[in-house]
């Protein structure tokens, strides 16, 4: 029986080898034995090839719409690329995806002229991205949750900040992948979208992600509200504040209000007479 720290050694280098983005690792005949159909090397490489499909499963899983658009076996080819480039070094597979994005970025086609599909590419695998960011994070269901009559009205709205909903999330894209995810989701096989530059609010209500387009305007103004912005601030027409907010509000995107002057945000369940 192995010792403790032989053991140790042991699990060390099968992780490095499993791990080894070309399933080369050094050594192997040394520690591991062959069996009468296969080698040292051949007996690793079932795990090692393994371990590569269940990644690619999982990535498949949380890209269903790049894998619709690309097809399984670019996809692959893109996943692949990006797990040898930035191996995973979470303990939950729901991050092994968290520079996927960037990865595609930074690694897109560097052409003469450049061209929009790297960008569809790109908003599509940003948008999943932060769907499982909205789904997997922190929310609203057993916190704190704004509501339409938690706000004041006249002058008192217009010096007033806003604690978003931790889930919200607010991407510029320069497609409407939106509406291509959707469609899919229904079981339809849309063609690829044209560009139109699209903002959203995607955030999650009882446990279910939703996904809102806004106009560009609106957009900025929730942007400067959910990096603390006064009311005022961050919408000029004060007579469309109020009907703007309550609606942003129902809609579960806010959780606190931050009066002047106060140290710390002021959640519903600490309602006051002002």
């Amino acid at each position: 029986m192995a010792e403790p720290s032989e053991l140790a050694g042991l699990q060390q280098w099968m992780q490095a080898a499993i791990l080894d983005s070309g399933g080369s690792a050094d050594g192997v005949a040394d520690v591991l034995t062959s069996s009468a159909a296969l080698n040292a090397r051949q007996r690793l490489g079932i795990y090692w090839r393994g371990y590569r499909l269940r990644l690619l499963e999982n990535m498949r899983g949380m890209y269903p719409g790049l894998t619709h658009l690309l097809g399984e076996e670019m996809f692959d080819r893109f996943a692949l690329d990006y797990l040898d480039a930035r191996p995973s070094r979470a303990y939950t597979l729901s991050r092994l995806d968290e520079g996927f994005a960037d990865h595609l970025s930074a690694t897109r086609p560097d052409m003469p002229h450049r061209e929009d599909w790297p960008d569809l590419i790109i908003d599509l695998a940003r948008l999943e991205r932060t769907i499982t960011e909205v789904m997997e994070g922190p929310g609203t269901e057993d916190g704190p949750l704004l509501r339409a009559d938690d706000l004041p009205d006249g002058a008192d709205l217009h010096e007033l900040r806003l604690v978003t909903a931790p889930c919200l999330r607010l991407p510029s894209l320069v497609f409407p992948v939106n509406e291509y995810l959707a469609a899919i989701r229904h079981g339809a096989d849309p063609e690829p979208p044209l560009p139109r530059p699209v903002r959203l609010a995607v955030n999650r209500r009882d446990f279910r992600v939703t996904m809102r387009e806004l106009d560009p305007a609106d957009h900025r103004a929730l942007h400067a509200l959910a990096t603390g912005a006064t009311v005022g601030a961050a919408l000029a027409d004060m007579r469309e504040a109020a009907d703007l907010l309550s609606e942003w509000t129902s809609l579960g995107f806010f959780a606190a209000v931050q009066w002047p002057g106060a140290t710390a945000p002021r959640h519903p369940e600490e309602r006051a007479t002002r």
